[in-house]
């Protein structure tokens, strides 16, 4: 039993569907070879509405892939809808049987183990676990407790979980349409994959990813991610801004929001000039001024929900590469500016890195998290164990099923 060799990354969203499919090559290489779009169907803002519909829409998606692939499509590393997940920080501490004999790696297993189960709910499961920091009676801030002698090894970890019904039937949804779910996995943290170096994760960095409805946050600190909060908001909040005010139905409220490019102060002439947008038969226009206004009082409220929870953490304070925002919203003239001034500390766009695709094409905003869980995907895949011809006969087996419980589990 193999694992295939294509990869896949799947975003589902109220919007479109995206997934990016590719191969690691000889080279340990990841080449993409596909990214594609349809428009979302039996999927909105909290989740599945229609698995029918949904199965059939993946269906489509996974078809088109293919015809850029080399090989059948089975299986993907999927991004979990927020509105089902939850994330927070949990401690728990162990005795130590015997303290002269230093904390061994079952030891730290354990705590890690007893701080899981402790702090789950009955329905849900945990999809990431990040390790803050170990104690050692008492002292803590200790990152690696193996060999310290101590009486008692405590441990703070930041647990992302999920809604178990929400994970089984979204997996027999896309059994359906034919994938194996490899991962579900926290969109914000292939988004990560996709625009963040080591070096950002090693210096401490904080990626903040704006979608529709919800504004994700993860902190990374020594290379790994130690937090993450998940805040109410998103680009919806801006059309429902302009839908109220205007007294605009939402497909007409986008459209104008389609023709804003700037959060900025405009000057007269600019403030003037007329937007566009049509309702039913007619149409109205309203001065770029005043749509630029409601735009930019909602981004402003946005980013102000994401310093109130970040401003007195200390992982964000200390995050030496500063601030990295991902999202449409985000590229709209003057955003990171009023970002920058909001949490004094540089602020960049979330730019996906080294990327080829094979066909030539380029890539659009809204791939950068398909492209980041197809990177997610990858990583894992290449941090399995492999055979090594040096391995001596009698114990290829054990090491063969290491490798298969790996990947399988």
């Amino acid at each position: 039993m193999k694992r295939p060799n294509v990869l896949a990354g799947l975003e589902l969203g109220p919007r479109q569907f995206v997934l990016a499919a590719g191969q690691i090559e000889d080279s340990q290489r990841l080449v993409i070879q596909a990214v594609e779009a349809v428009p979302a169907q039996g999927f909105e803002r909290d989740g599945l509405s229609d698995p029918v519909e949904c199965a059939d829409a993946v269906t489509r998606l996974v078809r088109q892939a293919e015809r850029s692939l080399t090989a059948r499509l089975s299986a993907a590393t999927v991004a979990f809808p927020t509105q089902q997940m939850k994330s927070f920080n949990a401690s728990a501490s162990i005795p130590i049987p015997d303290p002269g004999a230093g904390i061994s790696r079952q030891d730290e297993g354990k705590v890690i183990s007893t701080c899981r189960s402790l702090s789950l709910d009955y329905d849900r499961q945990i999809l990431h676990s990040f390790e803050r920091s170990f104690g050692v009676d008492g002292q803590s801030g200790v990152k690696n407790p193996i060999g310290l002698s101590g009486k008692k090894l405590a441990v703070d970890l930041h647990l992302v979980t999920a809604l178990n019904l929400g994970v089984q039937n979204l997996t027999r949804v896309l059994s359906r349409a034919g994938l194996e779910v490899e991962n579900f996995v926290l969109p914000s943290l292939g988004a990560a994959e996709a625009v963040l170096s080591d070096l950002d994760r090693d210096i401490g960095v904080t990626l903040i990813r704006i979608s529709d409805f919800q504004m994700e946050v993860v902190l990374f600190d020594d290379g790994e991610p130690r937090e993450t909060f998940l805040i109410p908001g998103g680009t919806e909040d801006l059309l429902e801004n302009i839908s109220r005010s205007l007294k605009l139905p939402t497909v007409s409220a986008e459209h104008l929001l389609e023709q804003v490019s700037t959060v900025e102060e405009l000057s007269e002439e600019k403030a003037a000039l007329p937007l566009r947008a049509g309702l039913g038969a007619s149409v109205r226009t309203f001065p770029q001024g005043q749509v630029v206004q409601l735009v930019r009082a909602r981004a402003k409220d946005l980013l102000h929900r994401v310093q109130r929870r970040l401003g007195s953490n200390p992982i964000f304070l200390d995050s030496a590469s500063g601030v990295v925002i991902v999202g449409p919203l985000a590229r709209l003239e003057g955003f990171l500016e009023m970002a920058e001034e909001l949490f004094n500390m540089p602020v960049r766009l979330g730019m996906v890195k080294d990327v080829e695709l094979a066909d030539g094409k380029s890539l659009r905003v809204h791939d950068t998290t398909a492209v980041g869980l197809l990177r997610y995907s990858a990583k894992r895949r290449l941090a399995t164990v492999r055979y090594s011809p040096t391995t001596p006969p009698w114990l290829r087996p054990l090491e063969t099923v290491q490798r298969l419980l790996q990947e399988y589990f």
